[in-house]
């Protein structure tokens, strides 16, 4: 016999005696709760099986399977475990009463019920159910856009791992997105303009997710999650292949760059997501969170407004470069780091006039370590700047073993990051480490590059003066790469515009264009003071393309390779002049 309603709570009552039924129904009627009934332990989960209820009055002595019986059986099922569980038994004896809790009830009541003991009972039981669903949401559920968060989803993705490892026809995907510009709309338009695009972001991944792409339909499961800030993860199941879930990628990164309107703001940008297949094989939610992280790193690398799916060589890279920083915070301040030197030339007379110090790291393990590997990773971890330091030392120690043996160098150049520029008192390290190598201010160089100092050209502007005033050569490194424009050169107080050598490179008879351009950046140069260094020197021709625009000095691997200092020669380069084997070509070129 069943009763049902639209009352607050549902009890399944388990006894065989109809009076007591009907009594425990009416006794409960004030809790506004709808009983279902089930004589015996077959009725009891054929009921369970329908519909769970909110507690299990459940009796000792039922025909069959005896109470404790079916409490064991409804503990040991994970699905009804969670259910609470009020004893009803007529005897008193303690084995009884202590084997129910034993078995996991959660309360008993002594037989003849008693209406305000039957009462009091199941209103504490039902009251701590709600606190404790309460409580369950509250951990598991996002306050600000209400979704699920990273417990709730953690908890989601080890169920879908262990039904994708159990059963091979099940797929399903992870798709992990971030947001673009979010922290720069938090620090220009507030945190409470950055708290509303949270929530249309959720709101509109929860409207565009169609039924097909959820992975359950259990409500306490979940497709849809916010970890934190602005990260949201999507779970979705029963993808046939990546093809498909790239599909419902592309379909939400169109939603999500869509403007968005926040408190009379309006807010442009993208979104980038890493995708992740659970056909890689993985065991916890860690993993595959872990991957479709580096995934979205890597669709931000290729330009951010994408999605990329992950494959094992990106995680690889990621434990490669783990490796580079760790042992690199052990090689800087050791000999594992060493300068080579690069001569800069005077192409016109072949003297050299400078050199240019170059950081190189042999591993103790893995050998050498190009540049290109280890730099970058010191800027993001803060290392450049000791790193930086060390250099600097060592240029100017080898500078001045250079000047003892009376070779004719004008200066040694170092390069400078952004990081160290702006450590307060950099200008003041610098004076010191000149003073401490007794070097004349301008016999020491400093670059940095065009990119770095136009991303900030206002902080840029006030931190070069200051290093200008200390009397140091500076030079605008790989000139043509960044953002500025010629008529912005006279901001900076640089001595040096270095031409990149991506123009260098296409310096010939035929690219006329490109000899324009570099002849205009050198005579504008000039006009303002400034000498001009083309890099990347590799032919001939380039030099006599350079003669020819009046760009006096260069360097590259035409002219001379990069050597360690004990092992650089100033002397012996100037046997082999740039003009060596020059084509003449200004005639051509000024035709």
């Amino acid at each position: 016999m069943t009763r049902r309603g639209k009352a607050a709570h549902q009890v399944l009552v388990v006894d065989d005696d109809r009076t007591i039924q009907r009594l425990t129904e009416a006794f409960l009627k004030p809790l506004d709760v709808d009983c279902e009934f089930a004589g015996c332990g077959a009725e009891a989960f054929t009921s369970l099986a329908r519909r769970l209820p909110d507690l299990i009055l459940l009796d000792h002595e039922l025909p069959g399977e005896s109470g404790l019986e079916i409490l064991d059986r409804l503990k040991a099922d994970p699905a009804l475990a969670q259910i609470p569980v009020i004893y009803a038994t007529g005897t008193e004896k303690e084995t009884v009463i202590s084997r129910c809790f034993e078995a996991g009830a959660n309360d008993y009541i002594q037989k003849p019920i008693r209406r305000p003991e039957l009462l009091a009972r199941v209103q504490s039981v039902l009251e701590r159910q709600r606190m404790m669903r309460e409580l369950w949401s509250n951990a598991r559920t996002d306050s600000l856009t209400g979704l699920p968060n990273r417990l709730l989803l953690q908890e989601t993705l080890g169920r879908a791992i262990a039904r994708a490892n159990h059963d091979p026809r099940y797929h399903f995907a992870l798709l992990f997105l971030d947001f673009d510009r979010f922290k720069t709309i938090n620090d220009s338009l507030g945190h409470d303009i950055g708290d509303m695009l949270l929530q249309q972001i959720g709101e509109r991944l929860r409207a565009n997710l169609r039924s097909e792409d959820a992975i359950v339909r259990d409500s306490q499961l979940t497709t849809l999650s916010r970890l934190g800030g602005d990260e949201f993860v999507i779970l979705l199941g029963d993808v046939p292949d990546e093809a498909a879930a790239s599909s419902v990628a592309k379909r939400l990164l169109g939603v999500l760059n869509r403007p968005y309107t926040l408190a009379g703001n309006t807010v442009n940008s993208t979104a980038s997501i890493g995708l992740v297949c659970s056909d890689n094989g993985y065991s916890t939610a860690d993993e595959i969170l872990r991957d479709a992280d580096i995934a979205m790193y890597e669709a931000k690398a290729r330009g951010r407004g994408c999605h990329v799916v992950f494959d094992q060589s990106m995680h690889a890279a990621v434990v490669e470069r783990h490796r580079i920083e760790n042992d690199l915070r052990d090689a800087v301040g050791t000999d594992q780091i060493h300068l080579v030197y690069q001569p800069i030339f005077s192409i016109e007379d072949g003297g050299v006039i400078g050199m240019e110090a170059l950081a190189r790291w042999h591993h103790r393990e893995l050998g050498p370590i190009p540049p290109d590997r280890f730099i970058p990773v010191a800027e993001e971890t803060g290392l450049i700047i000791k790193l930086g330091e060390q250099v600097l030392h060592e240029a100017c120690a080898q500078f001045t073993q250079w000047r003892l043996q009376h070779q004719p160098l004008k200066y040694v150049s170092v390069n400078v990051s952004r990081a160290q520029l702006e450590v307060p008192g950099f200008a003041a390290l610098v004076r010191q480490i000149v003073a401490q190598h007794d070097m004349a201010p301008d016999e020491l160089q400093l670059e940095v590059t065009e990119s770095m100092i136009m991303s900030r050209p206002e902080e840029a502007v006030t931190l070069l003066q200051e290093l200008k005033a200390l009397g140091v050569r500076l030079a605008m490194d790989d000139f043509g790469t960044g953002y500025s424009s010629l008529s912005c050169l006279h901001y900076f107080p640089f001595d040096v515009i270095k031409i990149d050598r991506s123009f260098v490179q296409e310096l010939n008879g035929e690219r006329t264009e490109f000899v324009a351009l570099v002849h205009a950046i050198v005579n504008l140069a000039y006009n303002l003071g400034m000498d001009c260094v083309a890099e990347g020197i590799e032919t001939h021709e380039q030099v006599a393309v350079l003669l020819a625009v009046d760009c006096l000095y260069g360097q590259g691997y035409l002219l001379g390779r990069p050597a360690a200092g004990g092992e650089t020669c100033p002397d012996a380069w100037l046997a082999n002049s740039p003009r060596a084997n020059v084509p003449d070509i200004a005639g051509k070129l000024t035709a």
